[in-house]
């Protein structure tokens, strides 16, 4: 499903992936399939092509891509050079093609999946089936299983005008995979694989309006339920984009393929902030358990042991200073945690011993428990730290807590 979205087959142009790399055969059980693996990144980005193309209508898209990240352009079977599948012709097939693959290529996670058409239900399908291992996905005017249904609602009659001219336009050697997507369409769903993933996701939708549409899906009513359908799909992502254009037809990746660009490097720039939040969610836990561990050290007077595991607990982190210093004060808000809290202010004058603000706040814990003099300490620290880097705001911060100080033990 290219130009006419699985109602007109478009045959596939010369484009090719502009890298050194050569194209491999890959057995993947009973037949072989052609793909190019390129590329280095934490992520592997893998294209699935639409309805009856192969790897190379990828080509402008691939070819910035490789620069950041690893690639995986493929023929599905009967595609390109990819031999047949001897097996029926399935959307289970067809994922477990991409999944033989994936692991005679020795690819490891994570993955970034790119669908374009057709080609959404197998990455849908695969990233289903394996969420652990996909961090985003990207939809290029992705297929719907729901579309013949909604536009027999719209108008049956020309609904199944186009589905007579599609199965008119079929090559023998694709009719096995169209009777596979006209089933699909019947059937209005697809196989219950699971519940996609929540990672970034990008949704690209064509609604270019043509003069004169030869078919019911380009006309305005069918371009309707194409957007809505997508938006819809889209809907059940909770971070990413669904973006529009009318710029270009059902070959987005080739007409634009800046779009379909800078949807993969906006979901790969989510996966690394997600990944980032979940790293530091669980260091948090881990050293919220720490930190539990050392008040109870406290409350046996191992005031020793307890700031060793504070101390170690923090490093083991990587955490800087601002951060370190938001967790501290967040204890200092506790009564029951005040203790703890002002471990970690010492950590940080000991770690960034030349930042007047670490000692500032160090004197703050001190002068919050009552202990005057070790606090007038840690603020003259400041006052020095802060002439001396001209750090304006720290050092009137400093001299005011002194003053407070020196109200606290006159009012003694």
């Amino acid at each position: 499903m290219i130009k006419r979205i699985l109602l007109l087959l478009f045959f596939f142009g010369n484009m090719a992936l502009a890298t050194a790399q050569q194209t491999q055969m890959v057995n993947v059980g009973d037949h072989s399939l052609e793909m190019i693996q390129a590329g280095t990144g934490e992520y592997t980005v893998i294209f699935e092509s639409g309805f009856g193309t192969d790897y190379k209508v990828w080509g402008n898209v691939a070819t910035e891509i490789v620069n950041t990240n690893q690639v995986l352009l493929y023929s599905r079977a009967s595609t390109g050079k990819s031999e047949p599948n001897p097996k029926p012709q399935t959307l289970e097939a067809a994922i477990q093609d991409l999944s033989s693959l994936i692991e005679k290529a020795n690819l490891k996670a994570p993955f970034i999946l790119v669908g374009h058409s057709y080609g959404a239900f197998i990455i849908r399908g695969y990233a289903a089936l394996n969420p652990d291992k996909v961090k985003g996905l990207v939809f290029v005017d992705p297929a719907h299983e729901k579309l013949m249904q909604e536009l027999k609602k719209v108008d049956h009659a020309k609904a199944l005008k186009d589905v007579e001219l599609q199965n008119s336009f079929m090559p023998p050697k694709f009719k096995k995979e169209n009777d596979l997507i006209n089933q699909l369409f019947d059937k209005a769903a697809l196989p219950d694989f699971g519940k996609l993933p929540q990672v970034p996701a990008v949704v690209l939708t064509s609604v270019q309006h043509r003069p004169n549409p030869e078919m019911f899906l380009h006309e305005p009513q069918g371009v309707e339920v194409w957007r809505k359908l997508h938006n819809e799909f889209f809907g059940q992502f909770t971070s990413g984009a669904h973006l529009v254009t009318a710029n270009s037809g059902h070959n987005i990746h080739r007409e634009e393929p800046e779009l379909v660009i800078n949807a993969i490097n906006q979901v790969v720039q989510a996966a690394n902030k997600q990944k980032a939040r979940q790293e530091h969610e669980a260091k948090m836990t881990v050293l919220g358990e720490k930190l539990n561990q050392a008040s109870v050290l406290l409350g046996k007077r191992k005031e020793k042991q307890a700031e060793a595991l504070v101390f170690d607990a923090l490093k083991s982190t990587g955490f800087g200073e601002q951060t370190i210093n938001t967790i501290a004060y967040k204890q200092l808000g506790n009564p029951q945690s005040m203790v703890v809290a002002t471990l970690i202010f010492k950590y940080n004058t000991i770690q960034y011993a030349g930042s007047a603000n670490a000692f500032d706040s160090y004197g703050e814990a001190l002068m919050q428990q009552g202990k005057l003099k070790q606090a007038e300490q840690q603020f003259n620290k400041a006052i020095e730290l802060a002439t001396a880097a001209n750090d304006a705001s720290t050092l009137k911060n400093s001299r005011n807590n002194l003053e407070k100080i020196s109200q606290l033990k006159k009012a003694k």
